[in-house]
């Protein structure tokens, strides 16, 4: 897709859509909305008042328009009221207008950016010129490798970005071309991260995320590592091997590493961790066959892990970062780990594995271990790890769980920047009692009550003191269970955005 900056008037804007937003609290919706309306006839505002649009949240109005010489059709989006406006209202906004133009076979379009009350903050309108960028190339996608009939022919070809010329005082074009292009590679790495979530458990073996893991560091010049259950078995990580023993597609670790070039380089080494659980049937202790359904999703922390490294090295901040993923598949069988085990990982730490399906903290337990050989400053793991985060928080936010203020802050700031939805949920110490073991030095489950809390402490304790740690329960967010501004039905990429604006935060 081919995006490109358009200063002209929108009115004479010869496209297949004109896609611009409104704010709720604003009487005449704006200039844009104004001079469109006018040059005709009056034709949006009936079309709104007819269709009941208030210019709520995520409200939609498309006309069939055919102005000559100007757009065929015109879709008017409602961001709600104008404080609340944020670079994630103009990421949604730019979706919905992909998804608008895939569904009337649009070839080119014309989205109108607004911008915050302050224009003259170049920062904010490069912020949200990348985010226009993202969310259409985002809200375009479409999981299609095993569909074999297509069911259009025509494809959004051209985009234009429409500026009011006072909107963009003070930026040279080509500042607003690269925020662009910068959108498109972070929609780039997020659209790697949907592919792996939404490829079938038949196809995405461990050892086919790893060929996927290696063929998109060679593209991208990341070096790549890639350790098999032997290579796994030598470094001792037996949690990681028992979680996998009971499936005949045998387990893998994957090491990706970013090396920026020596100008301005950064001291920080950012070790980023995902959990790849393939499929996740729950080994002996099997779920329901409802609670197995959508198991495919289980890898979505090593999707996660796996596109901030593409988005790394596409945007190639200043900084050493390590993607680190354990990959295995959680299958019954007369080999399969049973609840009672003890295993002892990488960390010499032993576990007694009371629940098979609490599999996804032992295979982090020693891929944390692993992490910390490479002694990084900041260490971030990322799971789909409890179903309590979820009864916590709900399918559309995440959990954070670090004890380190100064990364608590900078974790923040890089959620806000990428407009994924996070909490910070505490490591309530008292309940670490939970996971005493009577034969062992850990058990890998505690009581049903603050299971995701218990589940982070157990990984806390593969963690040593003083290490700048994070763990993000992506749990719900992981999938979407409905087409939404720039999210797809299926899986979503989340927290590729968050992990690349925390490292380009820490590294300068």
């Amino acid at each position: 897709m081919k995006l490109s900056l358009y200063t002209d008037d929108l009115r004479e804007a010869s496209v297949d859509l004109v896609a611009l937003g409104v704010f709720s609290d604003e009487p005449d919706r704006g200039l844009a909305f104004s001079q469109l309306n006018a040059a005709l006839n009056g034709v949006l505002a009936q079309a709104c008042k007819d269709e009941d649009f208030k210019g709520k949240a995520g409200q939609t109005v498309v006309v069939n328009v055919a102005a000559p010489g100007g757009a065929r059709r015109v879709m008017v989006y409602g961001y709600g009221p104008r404080d609340q406006y944020t670079a994630e209202s103009a990421r949604r906004f730019a979706g919905t207008a992909a998804k608008v133009a895939r569904k009337v076979g649009a070839a080119t379009a014309a989205l109108q950016l607004a911008v915050f009350d302050a224009p003259d903050d170049p920062e904010s309108v490069l912020m949200l010129v990348q985010a226009l960028a993202e969310g259409v190339e985002l809200g375009y996608y479409r999981f299609d490798t095993y569909r074999r009939r297509e069911t259009s022919e025509n494809r959004l070809e051209e985009v234009h970005v429409a500026f009011a010329a006072e909107d963009v005082q003070g930026l040279k074009g080509a500042a607003l071309r690269d925020a662009m292009r910068k959108g498109q590679r972070v929609a780039t790495a997020v659209a790697f991260a949907r592919d792996l979530i939404n490829s079938p458990p038949n196809d995405l073996t461990p050892n086919e995320l790893a060929d996927r893991a290696r063929a998109m560091a060679k593209k991208n010049e990341l070096a790549c590592k890639v350790l098999s259950a032997r290579d796994l078995e030598r470094q001792k990580m037996r949690l990681h091997l028992g979680v996998g023993q009971g499936s005949r597609n045998e387990p893998r670790l994957i090491h990706l590493t970013y090396t920026p070039d020596d100008k301005n380089r950064s001291d920080r080494v950012v070790c980023l961790v995902g959990k790849g659980i393939t499929f996740d049937a729950g080994g002996l202790s099997l779920k329901t066959s409802e609670g197995m359904m959508d198991m495919k999703i289980d890898m979505g922390g090593a999707a996660a892990v796996l596109g901030a490294m593409e988005a790394v090295a596409l945007t190639r901040p200043g900084c050493v970062v390590h993607g680190i993923v354990g990959a295995a598949e959680n299958m019954p069988d007369g080999n399969a780990i049973r609840p009672g085990d003890v295993i002892e990982g990488k960390k010499g730490i032993t576990v007694e594995v009371l629940n098979t399906d609490a599999e996804g903290r032992l295979v982090l337990a020693d891929a944390l271990a692993y992490a910390q050989e490479l002694k990084p400053t900041d260490l971030i793991d990322l799971a789909t790890l409890t179903g309590a985060c979820m009864v916590a928080l709900g399918r559309l936010t995440a959990a954070a769980f670090t004890d380190h203020e100064d990364m608590a802050s900078d974790l923040q700031a890089a959620w806000v920047t990428s407009g994924e939805s996070f909490w910070r949920m505490p490591l309530n110490p008292e309940l670490q009692e939970q996971l005493k073991s009577d034969i062992a030095d850990i058990k890998n489950i505690g009581e049903r009550w603050g299971g995701a809390i218990t589940a982070a402490l157990f990984l806390k304790a593969f963690v040593e003191e003083g290490t700048r740690w994070a763990h993000l329960d992506i749990a719900g967010p992981v999938s979407a269970a409905k087409d939404q501004g720039h999210i797809q039905k299926g899986g979503t990429g989340f927290g590729v955005r968050t992990l690349l604006a925390y490292i380009e935060r820490v590294s300068g």
